[in-house]
């Protein structure tokens, strides 16, 4: 089967202080499609530079990266947007919800940037039906809790039916509670809808959940083997 996601040779060095510093080195990473991958490792291994550089947000330094078969950097800027606005969804630690527009307006965004409007409303009430939030439609993120709007985040990044998820540590700035009910959403919903999952964590309990663990350590896989599931 080919790969939804994959990287070859991926590096990226920066510029610090006049010197390069060197943040990923030759990554070769191959994922199947709808598998669930947890990267983990210590601060300043390059995990959310990897994150980036696999969601085209970024660009390397040397190396490529396919998704669904497309050679991201192969694109120009826009393309690269419009290709991840069809196929691609975010969650973030941040949330990175609009203050201005309610959980149901949030929800709806990427469906309207699609031009897909005719039926954005009910598909966005019903996944948030579906993550709990349902008697919350018309409230605001300034109105709900940090774990609410964690699931608000996560009812937008599948919205659009993406086939590719990144997620940057998604419990990280929720308590065990919330961030154990925001992990067990995010992996029953990406089951569901059979996307691919890729994310970023520190969490162990989270990263356990994971078909297969991925560690970084000095920009380098040091070991990538099964998780507990």
């Amino acid at each position: 089967m080919p790969a939804m996601i994959l990287a070859q040779g991926l590096s990226k060095t920066y510029s610090s202080g006049g010197r390069p510093l060197q943040v990923l080195r030759s990554i070769d990473l191959s994922v199947e499609p709808e598998s669930f991958v947890a990267v983990v490792g210590p601060s300043g291994s390059g995990k959310t530079t990897l994150l980036g550089l696999l969601a085209g947000l970024d660009s390397p330094t040397a190396g490529r990266v396919l998704l669904d078969g497309q050679d991201l950097f192969a694109l120009t800027e826009d393309e690269r947007a419009e290709f991840r606005a069809r196929t691609v969804g975010f969650v973030f630690q941040t949330f990175h919800l609009l203050p201005t527009l309610t959980a149901l307006e949030n929800v709806m965004v990427p469906l309207e940037l699609q031009g897909k409007g005719r039926g954005a409303r009910q598909r966005a009430q019903s996944l948030l039906e579906r993550v709990g939030l349902g008697d919350r439609l018309d409230h605001y993120p300034a109105q709900l809790s940090g774990g609410e709007q964690q699931r608000v985040a996560l009812a937008r990044a599948f919205v659009h039916g993406p086939k590719i998820l990144f997620a940057d540590e998604p419990t990280g700035n929720l308590d065990a509670e919330n961030g154990g009910v925001v992990a067990s959403l995010l992996e029953e919903l990406n089951r569901e809808a059979r996307t691919t999952l890729v994310l970023v964590t520190h969490n162990p309990a989270l990263a356990q959940r994971a078909h297969r663990v991925i560690r970084l350590a000095a920009g380098r896989i040091v070991e990538d083997r099964r998780g507990g599931v």
